[in-house]
Parts: structure tokens; sequence; C-alpha cells
């Protein structure tokens, strides 16, 4: 079992609980290896690697397997993780945006970040004090119907939609009237009922997190995500950035009063849209009303209601005019977002994900050229964007990955 520490705990890791992770990591990502693999890959010492990776052994985390090829002498012994020593859970509680389907997801993965099991069941519509008070049901049934011995599950996940404020343990809805709510008592409720330790991040924050994990092709140190155009994960030296209280990666402005919000949205400062579809959806609806050619109608069977972002990307694949341009348009007002994050964060790779990424490259190629023109060159000619892999799974897989995290770190 972990322990439940602060965000603030969890960024000042001591020397060997750095090690551990990194260790454990590299054995999880590129494993099995042999110890003078390991050694060569972090930089410690073989003496070090063997003292750490006996202790693994030891607690059953990695197991021996087998000789690798020998370059002459004795064979090296492979090391690798044992995913089924221990079982993360990671819930999504859902989003908050009205033009998406809502659903509460719920995984179990092992140690490797593979999923065991999986409940999908749709959110509550009311707020999130309510949702938070629902999804125990959702906890109660993933457990109840899980494959797997729940015994071994060494902790819970969260991610949440809105502001987070771990000092004060509350959490804010996004919209300008900023509802806060208490986590703190549902929160310690779930641990004396399951008896395992609950975390609690942003859902943006925790996305980011399972694609630096299980979604990208290469180790990265350094990289952006977003959540489609509301929200961000910020990874730095390869751990997630949370901020001074839980709150970094938030996109958008408060704004406080309906006035305050028309003068808002009539100004420059709003041209870029913030909604997790680009504004696509409303955008598509307008044009619709207003008459404008485009089968985007006939996809949603004459019914207005029925547009999406489905819809939209699927006119636009289908050859729709009006539709391309106002993806083109979207992303490239999204590329000029990035090329903001690009000149703040240099980062390796931005990754774009929460729904659009769908829409391919009629998204990717217009966003790339808004960076590469307003990006300075130095940060432009390093980073990569890339569209996110674990869908609508990833706030989840997140979740769970950063439960591994914690128990790699205070193995």
């Amino acid at each position: 079992m972990i322990q439940r520490r602060t965000l603030h705990e969890q960024h000042n890791l001591s020397e060997r609980e750095q090690k551990s992770f990194q260790i454990l990591e590299l054995i999880r990502q590129r494993g099995p290896l042999t110890r003078t693999e390991l050694s060569q890959g972090t930089g410690f010492n073989i003496v070090t690697v063997s003292n750490y990776i006996s202790q693994f052994i030891e607690h059953g985390l990695v197991v021996e397997r087998g000789f690798d090829v020998s370059t002459g002498g004795r064979k090296p012994i492979l090391v690798e993780l044992n995913g089924k020593a221990g079982f993360a859970v990671g819930i999504d509680l859902g989003p908050v945006d009205m033009y998406r389907t809502r659903h509460t997801v719920a995984v179990i993965t092992d140690l490797k970040g593979h999923l065991v099991h999986q409940v999908v069941r749709p959110r509550v519509l009311d707020s999130l004090d309510r949702v938070l008070q629902s999804t125990r049901e959702v906890i109660k049934e993933l457990l109840q119907t899980s494959p797997i011995d729940t015994s071994k599950i060494r902790g819970i996940a969260v991610g949440v939609p809105g502001i987070l404020d771990e000092r004060a343990g509350t959490v804010r809805d996004t919209s300008h009237q900023g509802i806060r709510t208490s986590y703190v008592g549902i929160r310690d409720q779930w641990e004396s009922e399951f008896g395992f330790p609950v975390l609690m991040g942003n859902d943006a924050t925790l996305a980011g997190y399972g694609e630096l994990r299980l979604g990208l092709d290469r180790p990265v140190s350094n990289m952006v995500y977003l959540y489609s155009d509301i929200g961000a994960s910020l990874i730095v030296d390869g751990q997630i950035y949370w901020g001074a209280s839980g709150s970094a990666g938030e996109l958008d402005l408060f704004v406080p009063t309906e006035d305050d919000y028309v003068s808002w949205v009539n100004s420059p400062t709003a041209a870029l849209p913030k909604y997790w579809d680009l504004g696509l959806t409303q955008q598509a609806k307008k044009l619709v009303s207003e008459g404008h050619a485009t089968t985007i109608q006939a996809l949603a069977e004459g019914n207005p209601d029925k547009i999406n972002l489905d819809i939209v990307v699927k006119a636009a694949q289908d050859g729709d005019a009006l539709a391309r341009q106002m993806i083109e348009h979207a992303a490239m007002q999204l590329g000029i977002r990035i090329s903001v994050l690009v000149n703040l964060m240099n980062p390796e790779v931005v990754v774009i994900g929460g729904g659009i990424e769908q829409a391919g490259a009629m998204l990717l190629e217009p966003v790339w050229r808004a960076v590469k023109k307003y990006a300075y060159e130095e940060p432009a000619s390093l980073v990569d964007v890339l569209p996110a892999q674990l869908g609508e799974q990833a706030v989840a897989l997140g979740a769970s990955c950063w439960v591994i995290r914690e128990i790699f770190t205070q193995a």
C-alpha cells in the first residue's frame, strides 16, 4: 500500500525515491534488461543498481528472467517488472462541457500500465459535489466485478475537472459562476470504505501524464499536453508540474460576472476559442441556421441538436468545403496558442488530445504551420506536435499511472 502524499511532497523526492522511480520505470518501459543495461540507462553505478534490484526482487516488484546473450564470461541475468505484483485504479469523473457525451470511466491496470478491467457509466448531470458522491457506486462496481484479487490494489487516483486547490481541499468548476466543492470529506470516506489511499488531481494534468507514460513511442522529459483547448498538462523533467496548489495548466481566464463576460468576449483577447471542440459545434450550428451550403445538416438528419464534433469532422472528411474551412480556422487559432506554450516551455513534444485529435491531419497540419510561423525558430525547430493515443481512456489511464509512479517512488 502506498502512502498518500501532498503534491508538494511529490515534487520534492528524496534521492532514494528518484533512483527507485528511474530504475523501475526504465524496466517497465524497456525490460527485460540486465543490471549493466540498467546502469547504462540510468547513469547509476552497477553496485547501486544491483542493490536496488535485490530489494525490488525481495519485495516481488522485479523478477529475474533467464539469461541474456553473453559477450564473454558468465551470461548476464535479465530482470523484468512483475506487473502482477500490484494494481492501480484510475477514475475519470467525466467532462463538464455540455457538448460532450458525459461518462465516468474507471479502470484497473497492472504495474506495467496494461488494462485489466474497465467500467464505463453515464455521468450524472448534476453538480460536481453530487458527481463525486455518485462515483462511489462506479468504484464499487469496478471492484466487485474485477477479475483480480482486489487486495493487491495499491491505490486509487481520480481525475477531477476544475480548478484544484490542494491547500483548501477544494475544486472549482470552470464556469463563470465558479462553484467550489470540497473533496476532502468524500476522499476520506472512500479511503475508509475501500481501504486504499485516494489521490485527487486535475483531469487534463493526468491525461497528459498518461500520454507521457503510455502513449509516446520514445522517452520524453519536457512535454505539453493540450486537453483540447480548455486545459493543459505540463511535464517538466519527466514529472508532472502541479503548481503551488495543484491548479497549474488552466488556459482560460476567470470571468466573474455576466457583464464582464460580455465585455470580455468582444475584446481581442477572446479571439481564441476555449471549448473542448475549439468551438466547432457552436459554429456549425450557427452557420447551418444561417443557411450556408453544407452537408453537416444532412449528416445530423436535419436536427441541429445532433450536430457535434464527430459530424463536423465526418463532413470535412467527405470533402465538405465549409467544414474543412471551419477546422482550418480553428486549428490555426489553436496553433497560435500552442506557439505561446512552445515559446514559454520549450518542450520536446506537444500532444493534442481531449477529442479534437480525431480530425487528424486536417487539424495537425494547420496547427504545425501556425507553430512554425508564430513560435520562435529555436524552440519551434525542436518540438514535435503529435495526436494523443489514449482516446477516451486518457484521464483514467493517466490517473492509474500516477498511482504506479507513487508505488515506484515509495518502493
